[in-house]
């Protein structure tokens, strides 16, 4: 290695990378044991957080799949919301011409009627 050349080394990001990470470093301090340089840390203790590892990979792994199952709801959701968004159309434009007298009454059927001006376009 030439002397003076920067090296540095890098730490995962993507939270499985960072656990794969963690949990090679943590096999390495157990498999060191006592003679362990990553005994002499003072703030964090291997001991103490190593064991969270494995329950951090499985909730890692519970919210993957609580995500696909998420995102599968979504499109169910949408295929099932086209139509019934359509129907809502519909309904509007009929009742529009139905009650053009009134159009507040719309507001029975849960529509927002709003009966302020709209703005002019500047030109």
């Amino acid at each position: 290695m030439a002397l003076g050349k920067k090296m540095r080394v890098v730490i995962q990001t993507a939270p499985a990378d960072l656990l794969d990470l963690a949990d090679d470093v943590y096999a390495k301090h157990t498999a060191d044991g006592a003679s362990s340089v990553l005994n002499s840390l003072e703030d964090q203790n291997w001991a103490v957080e190593g064991p969270k590892i494995a329950l951090a990979k499985a909730k890692h792994s519970e919210a993957e799949t609580l995500k696909l199952q998420m995102e599968k709801a979504y499109r169910d959701r949408d295929l099932l919301l086209a139509p019934v968004k359509d129907a809502v159309i519909a309904s509007r434009d009929l009742l529009t011409g139905v009650m053009r007298s009134n159009m507040k009454r719309m507001g029975d059927w849960g529509f927002t009627v709003n009966d302020t001006p709209t703005a002019k376009k500047k030109e």
